[in-house]
């Protein structure tokens, strides 16, 4: 009966669980209820309010699949809340994998996995919320079957497969995790050297095994389609793998971390000071930890420490080692938030003889992590106030524009749309909080046409807002017109000329070609 397998299931998930998954959800809407009870689009929203989400040309072949279950509208309630659902059923997967035991451990890392900024980016490109964390939660639990006592390694490569097909840079995720958990077994379960370098080339295999399983379906799919993968983020190059300068890739990894956590661009502010103290008070620990107990009278160990902790700067940078010119923005950054789980662990891991050490200690980790949550949850709803304003300001050009249009003769009977440059001040895709977080703009969310994923947000917002259904122009078509004496000389946006009609093409001039 139903009844008697749900008392099962509940009887089976400890209270820690629990613990983690409810203050998840909680903190979740706090930090994302304005997203998710409005309609704060951006660019990609206008272009994307009903898509199948078919991005097998972006190496994304699992995502319509999973985008399915919750239609392929961009619906702000129902896709938040399935994000914040699974953003916090991974954070249990977490700790789960880290063999967390006590609740106040359990609730800092549900709250700071949820609100951590990344999420936030997620919830700006809202039709694939779901999805991404989808792909969040496979990649969490790719890595919890690769770390269990009895690891399923051959499992564990089908769901990093599976989680790469809806989005590649989740893969950063299960390396971090699995390289918190060598780091974990070493320093305080005192791991033999031996037992962890059998278990890291085994976990090693199972990841390049997942890849190659994603690459392999991709494959096929693209052959059995007769698709190519786009120009887009080096995605065609990074398959074929011609595009590897470790040089360039060192710099970028580098610098996404330096940015990540301490971008100073403007200040000072509250977020570096966090992650600077977190930094300092954690390698403090883990030195003192070292020390104390003689971790380094074992010099195999100290070097597989040493080498794992390497690591973790290089796996969270991954895929630019794949490719250098990789845009490494917030939206692909969620792999970093495994950062804050050495210092969340603290709280029941090194417990002091000496009690007075450990209760300060132990209120540290509270009160940072949840100044953390907090500060996190501000930048979520700074955001999405930003994103509001954003689209207020575009809805009220876009408006202006449409007026424009049904102004200028002839237009009533044209079905095409060619739309040159961009708006002043559409260009920028993240706003700097800091960090950044991609999908927010202070400018206008009507951007230029993209004709790499032909993709038009002015177009499209025309269509949805003001019931002009045009087809927009692209290619040579595009290029032909746009070289004609009479669009050259058209004035751009809001001059009179901005706008003209060619036989059975409306041609609005936002700006001109190729500025900035």
């Amino acid at each position: 009966m139903p009844e008697k397998v749900l008392k099962k299931l509940n009887d089976n998930i400890l209270p820690v669980w629990k613990t983690c998954f409810f203050a998840g959800l909680i903190v979740g809407l706090i930090a994302h209820l304005y997203k998710i009870t409005n309609w704060l689009p951006n660019w990609d929203s206008l272009v994307f309010r009903y898509d199948s989400q078919n991005m097998l040309s972006l190496g994304r072949w699992f995502l319509p699949v999973v985008c399915s279950f919750s239609s392929f509208y961009d619906l702000p309630f129902l896709n938040g809340i399935v994000a914040i659902f699974f953003h916090a059923l991974s954070a249990v997967c977490i700790c789960r994998i880290l063999n967390v035991q006590k609740k106040i451990t359990a609730f800092l890392i549900g709250g700071v996995i949820v609100s951590f900024p990344t999420v936030t980016s997620v919830m700006m490109y809202n039709y694939v919320a779901d999805g991404y964390s989808i792909a969040f939660f496979l990649s969490t639990l790719a890595a919890l079957y690769m770390t269990k006592e009895k690891p399923r390694y051959i499992l564990s490569s089908v769901l990093i497969a599976l989680s790469a097909g809806i989005y590649q840079a989740y893969i950063t995720v299960t390396i971090m995790l699995v390289l918190l958990k060598l780091i974990d077994e070493i320093i305080y379960n005192n791991a033999s050297y031996r037992i962890v370098l059998r278990k890291s080339v085994l976990m090693l295999l199972s990841g390049i095994s997942g890849v190659a399983l994603y690459g392999v379906i991709l494959k096929v799919i693209l052959s059995v389609f007769s698709a190519e993968l786009l120009d887009y983020q080096g995605i065609n190059s990074s398959a074929s793998l011609s595009n590897i300068d470790l040089i360039g890739s060192l710099y970028r990894v580098k610098e996404t971390f330096l940015k990540c956590f301490f971008d100073l661009s403007k200040g000072i502010n509250v977020y570096v000071v966090l992650n600077a103290f977190v930094l300092l008070i954690t390698l403090l620990h883990y030195l003192k930890y070292i020390v104390k107990y003689k971790l380094h009278k074992n010099p195999a160990n100290i070097l597989l420490l040493v080498v794992l902790s390497v690591m973790l700067i290089l796996g969270v940078g991954a895929l630019a080692f794949v490719n250098a010119e990789v845009d490494y923005h917030n939206l692909m950054l969620m792999g970093y938030s495994a950062f804050y789980l050495f210092f969340l662990l603290l709280y029941e891991r090194g417990t002091d003889t000496n009690e007075k050490h450990t209760c300060i200690k132990c209120w540290i980790v509270l009160l940072t992590g949840v100044a953390i949550i907090i500060n996190q949850v501000v930048i979520s709803n700074v955001s999405y106030h930003k994103a509001q304003i954003a689209y207020e300001k575009s809805y009220g050009v876009l408006i202006r524009i449409a007026d424009r249009i049904e102004q200028t003769a002839g237009a009533e009977s044209c079905d095409k749309i060619l739309v040159l440059g961009a708006l002043n001040n559409s260009e920028e895709y993240s706003v700097n909080l800091t960090p950044d977080i991609t999908g927010i703009t202070d400018g206008y969310i009507i951007r230029a046409d993209d004709e790499t994923v032909k993709q038009s947000a002015l177009c499209s917002a025309l269509g949805d807002y003001c019931e002009k259904d045009y087809e927009f122009v692209s290619g040579e078509e595009k290029k032909n017109l746009a070289q004609r004496e009479d669009v050259i000389s058209m004035g751009k946006w809001p001059s009179k000329n901005c706008v003209a009609v060619i036989d059975d093409t409306v041609i609005i001039k936002l700006g001109f070609e190729g500025e900035s």
